[in-house]
């Protein structure tokens, strides 16, 4: 069958769909990226075969590792950027190709993920041109925090091995929600409006929200021990500064401003605690990440530890939980 002239590369309307969802959320990634989130079974295949060129298909040759075939979301990723709906963003430090949506394909990807324009986050800009790093531990906290599962039947008749590594993964612990239960790059607005945020806001790594899993709200940091502790500090003040403002809701009355968008349970005494933040380390930089972990808790004193009450307990009242992992341990 001839291929269209708009979808030379010849991927379908799912797969694109499935690309468009994927980096709407992503904002950057690879195409093994977005292969893991959308089709994780194809990550098992090709597992066995010995021939260069085949094998040269399936991965990169610095990837080989991942033994996973992209040649089909390569695919889809070439007919987007032939609509005007994604962009060659550079590469990653490794050598993978990294993509991204133009300002029609974000508007495209917030159609398919049901979003409006102000809940779609911030563009990603020029990610790949200083090797995307930041962006790639963003995307790997986002696979570690789903663990994607493939779909057994997609992989009848492959080689043992890779039918034994996918049950592995099928048999793992659940990972919590699905691509749709994230966002990245969310502006936290300390002034202003969600549309039009003032100065001095914070912006959110990842926003997942899975009330289904017990994590109605939930912000990420991602670090790649790179930044001095006090830097990362001080994004823990601007999102104190985000949960302070009041603004009215839909019902008239006023309520701290991130309880206007997304939903959180009412606690016994009103707004206390703040919503937690999950701080993930990914040991890329010379920095220790137990010793980050040690300082910015340090430094963030005033903003987690609760008060001694009469009774023998602590008031978190006004307080902001913050826990503190690294990719390799949450993976």
């Amino acid at each position: 069958m001839a291929k269209r002239k708009t979808n030379e590369a010849g991927s379908s309307t799912g797969l694109r769909t499935d690309v468009l969802c994927v980096l709407g959320v992503l904002k950057a990634a690879t195409a093994d990226q977005i292969q893991r989130l959308s089709s994780p079974h194809l990550t098992y295949r090709h597992t066995t075969k010995k021939m260069a060129a085949v094998r040269k298909e399936a991965c990169t040759a610095s990837h080989v590792r991942k033994e996973a075939c992209t040649a089909s979301h390569r695919g889809a990723l070439n007919d987007l950027r032939r609509h005007g709906l994604s962009v060659d963003g550079g590469r990653t430090r490794g050598g993978e190709e990294v993509r991204l949506l133009t300002k029609d394909g974000l508007a495209a990807a917030g159609l398919e993920l049901d979003r409006g324009p102000e809940e779609m986050g911030g563009m990603s800009k020029s990610a790949g041109r200083s090797g995307a790093s930041h962006a790639m531990t963003v995307n790997e906290t986002v696979i570690a925090m789903i663990r994607p599962k493939p779909d057994l039947d997609l992989l009848a008749g492959e080689p043992a091995e890779a039918i034994t590594a996918a049950q592995a993964c099928v048999a793992a612990p659940d990972g919590i929600g699905t691509i749709t239960s994230y966002a990245t790059e969310v502006a936290l607005p300390a002034t202003g409006t969600w549309k039009n945020p003032g100065v001095g806001w914070a912006w959110a790594d990842i926003v997942l929200v899975a009330p289904e899993a017990g994590l109605p709200l939930l912000f990420i940091e991602a670090d790649n021990c790179t930044e001095d502790a006090s830097i990362i500090a001080a994004k823990f003040d601007k999102y104190m500064r985000h949960y302070r403002p009041q603004a009215k809701d839909t019902d008239g009355r006023d309520k701290a401003m991130w309880r206007t968008r997304w939903t959180a349970p009412d606690l016994q005494w009103g707004d206390a605690p703040h919503p937690p933040v999950l701080l993930v380390f990914n040991q890329v930089g010379k920095r220790s990440a137990l010793k980050q972990m040690e300082r910015v808790a340090d430094l963030t004193r005033e903003h987690w530890q609760g008060q001694w009450a009469e009774g023998g307990f602590r008031i978190y009242n006004g307080k902001m939980p913050i826990v503190a992992t690294t990719l390799e341990l949450l993976r």
